[in-house]
């Protein structure tokens, strides 16, 4: 990954883009809408770390999953193991933690421990977000927006790839 910025792109081109992101985004807020899901944010940090980091390439999109939900079963333990047993509760996640971070060091168990992993745990064991969320609705968003956003991707690019077959 490199610390050069994009090129930036012509204005028309920028509009088209900026235009399709909020089509896009404004789709996935009615579908969590529809399904009743608050947590939306769950699926925007996906979003973000898939465009961002993993700059929408399809097979990044299963580790991340995989290591999104991952991350956030672990803040869920975290928050079940101090509220049932306070101390003692969080001590063995608090070890599987420093597996986890061992693990991703190691290169060992990459579907899972990775980088989305670290920041959905970092995020999800937040106090504030802890507080008061339902972690099945946002592993839900999570799923939701896998599904969501790596469906339009890839319609979009199984279209582009018909489009350029097709001989002018």
């Amino acid at each position: 990954m490199s610390d050069e910025a994009a090129p930036a792109m012509a204005g028309g081109q920028a509009a088209m883009v900026t235009g399709g992101v909020v089509a896009l985004i404004a789709g996935f807020i009615a579908l969590g809408f529809l399904l009743g899901l608050t947590p939306l944010y769950a699926g925007f940090l996906l979003l973000w770390y898939w465009g961002s980091v993993d700059m929408v390439e399809g097979k990044a999109l299963l580790p991340l999953l995989v290591g999104a939900c991952g991350g956030t079963a672990t803040a869920w333990l975290l928050q079940y193991g101090a509220v049932q047993g306070g101390l003692a509760g969080v001590a063995p996640v608090l070890g599987l933690i420093v597996a986890a971070i061992y693990c991703q060091l190691r290169g060992w168990l990459p579907l899972l421990i990775n980088r989305p992993y670290m920041l959905y745990l970092t995020v999800m064991a937040a106090p504030l977000l802890q507080a008061g969320e339902s972690f099945a609705h946002v592993m839900t968003a999570i799923v939701a927006a896998t599904l969501y956003f790596g469906g339009i991707v890839s319609a979009g690019r199984l279209v582009m790839a018909r489009r350029a077959a097709v001989p002018a």
